[in-house]
């Protein structure tokens, strides 16, 4: 793998016109909203280049009707974690191999599971993070290596992989590309102007949660304040969800259904505001041009803040201070730092905005 660093390094405007580029996020929902900017960095740059995107499989909705991607290339992550084992996956990697030559890959997952898929596609210029942010050995499969910060902003760190073949400017840090009309149409009117509560964690971010008490407290004062708070659900979530709005009384409720990633971008698409922990939701609502109230405890603002004017962060460390290490398996206590006024003055400022 040394001979690799010695071949030249590429450049943006030498590609041929027309190449294919293939870009590597596999996972989560927000670390995929955080590389999109570097997408259409690269397409302003060079519009004539022909973009596919290798992405898991229960993200690939996402991904599938924005307008600068052409291809959407799944890793069947549910195949393989069902046990099934190695099938699903020897076919997709085969799959992959047969697929096409591309004359650039951006690896912005640079761990060993887009190594993995590096080793079955084909091209010659594969750009990647340098370690420590590549892990597990990820650089070892790349031809050029972005260096940057470790507290760099996540947006920032992929338009890195740019920097690193010539590509000098500025992201463009939103979006809001069309969703079919039936997806449209399946949001009731009512969910105009609604403020959306995100009260559920993934099991993998148990240390995002804030107790369920404030969750109510909040949604009852914004019914006092004027607003319509509904809350965020998916199936696994939905009792304990329903569970707090019944707890917060009066005027609060579920939020409509969204059965499909492109279903809650519509959602949040009308919605006044939206309140969530450090979330692939709120990063994806912000993404798009909502309001947003982020709350953020374990996790670093500094890194994974969405950027925009549109955005409230509400956060107990001092400025510029960084988080204490993580433990994912319990409730963190900076979460329990964040006192409800706090996210209530946060939302009254956000409102003002609008």
């Amino acid at each position: 793998m040394v001979s690799l660093r010695r071949m030249p390094r590429p450049q943006l405007a030498d590609l041929p016109q027309g190449a294919r580029v293939l870009a590597i996020r596999l996972s989560a929902m927000g670390d995929i909203v955080f590389a999109l900017p570097a997408l259409a960095a690269l397409k302003q740059a060079r519009p004539d280049l022909r973009v596919d995107w290798l992405v898991e499989d229960r993200f690939a909705a996402l991904l599938k009707f924005h307008p600068l991607i052409e291809d959407v290339l799944i890793f069947p992550r549910k195949g393989w974690r069902s046990g099934r084992g190695i099938g699903p996956m020897w076919q997709h990697l085969r799959k992959l191999r047969k697929k096409r030559d591309y004359a650039l890959v951006l690896d912005f997952q640079s761990n060993l599971k887009s190594a993995l898929q590096l080793l079955f596609v084909r091209s010659k210029q594969r750009v990647g993070l340098a370690a420590p942010l590549a892990r597990e050995g990820a650089q070892r499969f790349h031809h050029v290596h972005a260096e940057v910060a470790e507290r760099a902003h996540r947006s920032e760190r992929d338009a890195a992989l740019l920097h690193a073949v010539g590509w000098q400017g500025n992201v463009q840090l939103h979006l809001r590309w069309p969703l079919p009309e039936d997806v449209q149409q399946a949001i009731p009117s009512e969910a105009d102007g609604l403020t959306l509560l995100h009260t559920g964690v993934t099991a993998y971010g148990k240390d995002k949660e804030w107790p369920a008490e404030r969750w109510m407290e909040l949604a009852r004062s914004l019914v006092a304040n004027g607003h319509r708070p509904r809350l965020l659900w998916t199936p696994a979530e939905r009792e304990a969800t329903q569970a707090i709005a019944n707890a917060a009384g009066e005027g609060v409720a579920l939020a409509p259904a969204t059965p499909s990633i492109n279903h809650l971008m519509a959602l949040t698409d009308q919605s006044r505001l939206l309140i969530g922990a450090d979330s692939g939701p709120v990063h994806l609502a912000a993404y798009r041009g909502t309001s947003v109230v982020a709350l953020f405890g374990p996790t670093d603002p500094k890194v994974y803040a969405p950027p925009g004017k549109q955005v409230q962060i509400v956060y107990p460390g001092e400025n510029d201070e960084a988080p204490p290490p993580r433990d994912r398996n319990r409730q963190s206590p900076w979460m329990a730092k964040i006192s409800v006024e706090e996210v209530l003055r946060a939302v009254q400022v956000a409102s003002a905005n609008l």
